[in-house]
């Protein structure tokens, strides 16, 4: 039987291999022992709420319904279930308070189908989730010409959201009216060319994905308390 140190070895010797062919930001190591322990723990944490929450709303999907005001885009963390994550999830805990602050007849909710594994992490992000959040995106802005588009997304899936974010053509980033960011692993690079006025970053102390010091996991789980701060980031970015 592997025991935790080998195992950690061999995805360190993996990761290290996707590294190589796939690294596009100097600065970020993906790879440190201390981010793939705490990876690991994040995504065991997910999917053992999978198995004792099943009954959670964990996807939304009102692109493919009437055009309104306002379009979120959200892609879930690594291990997480559905298209948007349960309720420990930023994301569901953010849709509370926007429909309350915007009224949901006023905003339509989008989560990012991908397979959330480790290995995508280490990627830099799912690369087939990275195209479809390109794609919902400019979806969004093909579809409804009027909408006000938001970008958001929680660990690895802002991971997704940058690397979308980098392919918007400039019209459709011109569209792109607020961006939040839950632990993000990229927390210090640019969101594609949004000005940062209208990106909100929020990454805990000690969050050893997004913050790069040693905390282990736990700082990593507790984004749904964000979830006033961010809305009420959105709902001025989309009023102004």
């Amino acid at each position: 039987m592997i025991n935790f140190n080998m195992r950690n070895l061999a995805l360190l010797s993996l990761s290290f291999y996707f590294t190589l062919i796939t690294a596009s930001r100097e600065n970020y190591d993906a790879v440190s022992p201390q981010r793939i322990d705490a990876i690991e723990r994040v995504f065991a944490f997910y999917q053992a709420r999978q198995i004792t929450n099943f009954a959670e709303r964990n996807s939304e999907n009102e692109l493919s319904g009437p055009c309104k005001p306002v379009t979120l885009i959200f892609a879930k963390g690594t291990g997480e279930s559905g298209n948007v994550g349960g309720n420990h999830s930023p994301g569901p805990a953010l849709f509370s308070q926007i429909r309350l602050s915007m009224g949901s007849q006023n905003i339509a909710i989008q989560g990012v189908d991908y397979k959330a594994d480790i290995f995508g992490y280490l990627k830099g992000g799912d690369p087939e989730g990275s195209k479809r959040y390109y794609n919902l995106t400019e979806e969004a802005a093909t579809k409804c010409p009027d909408t006000k588009i938001v970008l958001t997304g929680y660990s690895q899936g802002a991971q997704l959201a940058h690397n979308a974010a980098r392919w918007l053509s400039v019209n459709t980033t011109q569209r792109i009216s607020a961006a939040v960011m839950f632990g993000d692993p990229y927390s210090y690079d640019t969101m594609g060319f949004l000005p940062s006025t209208k990106v909100l970053n929020i990454c805990h102390e000690r969050d050893v994905i997004c913050d790069g010091v040693s905390g282990g996991a736990a700082h990593h789980l507790t984004y749904a308390r964000d979830a006033p701060e961010a809305a009420r980031f959105i709902m001025k970015c989309v009023e102004s």
